[in-house]
């Protein structure tokens, strides 16, 4: 008997000393940390990271805007009309009957420097075909003249384009236009033949020399020969043809 009332209380001896463990350790939990001086201790945050400060790269000065080239004022071409002395249409021979001469076109290059001093409607060569009524042609190129004849008829497009098969002998074979400007052009004409002595060409003045036209053949001054040459103006001017420029051949 006495044993087991020994175990019965040291049983709840041990009970009575776990509870008494436990609860001084929730105590302890419970306790806020003291200051020295009896306060409770403020919690301390945490430390924020320093943001170190981003120094701004400078700025660059904006690059000044480049002021635009002007675009150059077309200049302006001289007036060597004289003035209009009629509304009507004026027709120009440049050439004499003088001398006069038929040359075979084709297979050549041949054409006429000339300048217009006011706006024209028709241009082109007095055409022999031998009494040929067929199987020639020719085409026209205009060019308004810049700089020298090579550069002129080389280095741009013609201004106008014309062609023209089976004229009758001799005639004026007249490329026409709503109007062209004045100034200083090269007409220049290809000849070609489709069936045997079927040509066409060009009547000329021989033994002549003339300020009012250059002719040329396969690209080099006729000296000495004016192709019959023509030209319509819209109105009549005073003056009917302006200086021409150095050929530079």
């Amino acid at each position: 008997m006495v044993m087991k009332e020994d175990r019965k209380f040291t049983v709840v001896l041990c009970a009575v000393l776990a509870f008494v463990l436990a609860a001084g350790m929730l105590a302890g939990c419970s306790v806020s940390e003291k200051t020295d001086k009896g306060g409770d201790v403020t919690e301390v945050p945490a430390t924020e990271a320093v943001t170190e400060a981003v120094t701004a790269a400078p700025t660059a000065e904006p690059t000044p805007t480049a002021e635009p080239t002007p675009t150059p004022e077309p200049t302006e071409k001289p007036d060597y009309s004289g003035g209009i002395v009629k509304d009507n249409p004026k027709r120009y021979s440049f050439f004499g009957r003088r001398n006069q001469a038929a040359f075979c076109g084709t297979g050549h290059r041949l054409a006429v420097q000339f300048y217009a001093t006011t706006e024209f409607i028709e241009l082109g060569f007095h055409s022999p075909t031998w009494t040929a009524k067929s199987g020639y042609s020719v085409d026209y190129e205009l060019y308004e003249w810049d700089k020298d004849y090579d550069t002129t008829v080389y280095d741009h497009e013609p201004v106008l384009t014309g062609h023209f098969e089976n004229w009758q002998d001799g005639v004026l074979v007249g490329l026409k236009t709503e109007g062209l400007p004045a100034g200083e052009y090269v007409l220049l004409a290809l000849y070609a033949s489709t069936e045997e002595m079927h040509n066409g060409g060009v009547w000329h003045d021989t033994d002549v020399e003339r300020e009012d036209q250059i002719s040329y053949v396969d690209d080099d001054i006729w000296y000495d020969h004016a192709i019959w040459f023509e030209i319509k103006y819209a109105k009549t001017p005073k003056n009917l043809y302006g200086p021409l420029s150095d050929p530079g051949l």
